[in-house]
């Protein structure tokens, strides 16, 4: 049995509870919040062993294998950063963390603890996005869209400091998505777009074209102007030659379309959560190398970051020799 310790018990925190309790070999045994009653609220409903607003008492729970991270993303850093100092695991909910910095100090951290370290980027397991990297594996180039209806000026993910916006808050889930399909690495990134509107000089929507290893174009288009109404708030489109699969519906429905053959329409559910937790409890209780690690999350995060930097100055921006930091 995997014990996890999760901080942060708002939905997020609850989703990952109760996929957790759906495994059966794995469940949250602790829970923390700023909000004392949130936490025994959770607490409750799975039978855990205890609630606190102190966050040092997981860290020294021996019998915890792992810590679920799912507060603001301000505090993302701080804590996988704490967490992996004391020998714990980590799953961390999107994104990594808000700066480039605070990045590359938790790959730092995870690196010198030898921990495993998985990033929430559920999108990974949708069964049309699976099937469409299994139709196209080696693709040219690739079209993400993720436009969703206006945020709240008040709402805590559209805050600089504390959610970094859509783009960074969202757009995460939209490059890593980009990366998955292209089997690859970005090495560059050029982007027009910036604030439009927000009253909080947040970046709020912006176009961006990613340059990948083996010559692989991406485009992204991000933001919460408005949702299209016919092509749903995800959209994404994926080319080879003689072929290219269209993606929309949120990701639910698929169209196939290739040279000599009728069009070929595929549904299918949103899903992840379960899979995502399966793989990580699975990558533990085995010691086995995990599905996703924090490579992948630094790189999801450092591309929504560098795309928004390139927007502001209108300069192209490096994103895989960020790495080099790390070595």
């Amino acid at each position: 049995m995997i014990k996890a310790g999760l901080v942060g018990c708002g939905s997020l925190g609850r989703t990952h509870t109760k996929a957790l309790a759906k495994l059966g070999d794995a469940r949250m045994a602790a829970f923390c919040d700023i909000n004392e009653d949130a936490a025994k609220a959770l607490c409750e409903t799975v039978d855990g062993e205890y609630a606190t607003t102190d966050f040092d008492r997981l860290l020294v729970d021996e019998s915890l294998d792992a810590i679920y991270v799912c507060t603001l993303h301000d505090s993302h850093a701080d804590l996988c950063i704490r967490s992996a100092e004391a020998g714990k695991h980590v799953l961390v909910e999107k994104p990594l963390a808000l700066t480039v910095e605070d990045c590359l100090a938790i790959g730092a951290a995870v690196k010198r603890a030898g921990i495993k370290l998985m990033p929430a980027f559920k999108m990974r397991y949708y069964e049309l996005i699976l099937k469409a990297r299994e139709i196209i594996p080696e693709p040219l180039m690739i079209t993400m869209q993720m436009m969703d209806n206006r945020w709240a000026d008040d709402m805590w993910a559209n805050q600089p400091e504390q959610g970094g916006g859509n783009i960074m808050s969202q757009g995460c889930h939209s490059c890593d998505i980009l990366r998955f399909m292209a089997r690859c690495d970005p090495l560059a990134v050029t982007a027009v777009g910036g604030n439009y509107y927000q009253p909080i000089a947040t970046a709020d929507n912006l176009c961006a074209v990613f340059e990948f290893e083996r010559g692989i174009a991406g485009s992204l288009v991000q933001g919460d102007a408005s949702c299209p109404p016919l092509l749903g708030k995800f959209y994404m489109q994926v080319f080879a030659e003689n072929v290219s699969v269209t993606l929309h519906n949120r990701f639910c429905t698929m169209n196939v379309a290739e040279k000599g053959k009728d069009v070929e329409v595929l549904e299918g559910t949103e899903t992840g959560f379960l899979e995502e937790n399966r793989a990580f409890i699975d990558a533990l209780a085995n010691d086995a190398d995990l599905p996703m690690d924090y490579v992948d999350g630094l790189l999801g995060t450092l591309m929504p970051i560098q795309a928004i930097a390139s927007a502001l100055d209108h300069e192209t921006k490096p994103i895989k020799s960020l790495l080099s930091d790390l070595d």
